[in-house]
């Protein structure tokens, strides 16, 4: 098959791209920035916002494997730009897919488009009230893509993301696997709001990759999938397991829980394991052995 997969700079895309890589279909990464591939991949610079240059891109590809986005932080510093890359950038996705009959889009969509959980595990049939422009935007694009499946027969699968960790996530990426490791490294307070019992769901990249590759492989379409372990694992507890991994003392400084902040959160992964396969998760003080040496390595 001809796939295309945008967002293949990024942490998600880059590991992608080496497991589907293994399948030897006829692969193309694209993203805005310059090839990091270095000439190993087809690849093609490309912004999401330029209409006319997206549909070209697209023509002649099965699948799109669609994981481009602007993070988090931007869509606090700037709302409307993160709405206009999130959202119109996947609605040029979706029309050149129409346009040159594409099979499926993959969509990496994320959690938190549930906003305060009301029951755990959370299902994918929760009731979503997203709590910030970055979620407000993945959820447009959760409708968008069902309503375009509805009208036009564009066929997709959306894979909400967990809390993903493991290589090729930077320690300017701001995401709290780094900060840990920096913060153990360094031998530095690590700052917990509250008493550090809310849980978190943690999957490792690589699995994200191995599902990904099976989603691209197999029939699967139409579905929203929560794409997590099912298991829960506090900041206390990650903390002391990563200062297990590096050998160190952890110091915890407590700080009063913050405004808002989300308690349990965990995924119900039972339609993971029913439509894409009961494979094992890499466990978590195992992901966090892999995760700790690439940092170590790339900070070197």
């Amino acid at each position: 098959m001809r796939i295309l997969v945008f967002g293949a700079a990024g942490f998600v895309g880059r590991n992608l791209i080496e497991r589907v890589r293994k399948d030897r279909h006829d692969l193309t990464a694209s993203d805005l920035a310059e090839d990091p591939f270095h000439g190993s991949a087809n690849y093609a610079k490309l912004d999401l916002l330029n209409r006319d240059r997206v549909i070209d891109v697209v023509k002649g590809s099965d699948v799109i494997v669609h994981f481009a986005a602007s993070p988090l932080t931007q869509s606090l510093e700037s709302p409307a730009e993160n709405m206009r890359i999130n959202v119109e950038g996947t609605l040029n996705i979706l029309d050149a897919a129409r346009k040159h009959d594409v099979k499926k889009v993959i969509y990496s969509s994320a959690s938190s488009v549930v906003g305060i959980p009301k029951y755990n595990p959370v299902d994918e049939d929760h009731p979503c009230t997203p709590k910030t422009p970055y979620a407000v935007a993945k959820r447009t694009c959760e409708e968008y893509l069902r309503v375009y499946n509805e009208m036009y027969g564009l066929h997709y699968l959306v894979f909400r993301f967990f809390n993903v960790y493991g290589p090729w996530q930077g320690q300017k990426s701001g995401g709290l696997i780094p900060n840990l490791y920096r913060t153990l490294s360094e031998n530095r307070e690590f700052q917990v709001f509250g008493d550090g019992s809310n849980t978190r769901d943690f999957i490792y990249v690589e699995d994200i990759a191995e599902f990904s590759s099976s989603a691209i492989n197999s029939d699967v379409k139409d579905r929203v999938i929560n794409m997590g372990t099912g298991r829960g694992t506090s900041i206390v507890e990650l903390i002391d397991l990563g200062a297990r991994v590096l050998g160190t003392k952890p110091k915890i400084v407590y700080k009063p829980s913050r405004p808002g902040e989300i308690g349990n959160f965990v995924a119900d992964t039972r339609r993971l394991r029913e439509v894409l396969g009961n494979r094992p998760f890499t466990p978590l003080e195992e992901g966090l052995k892999r995760t700790f040496s690439w940092l170590r390595v790339s900070a070197a």
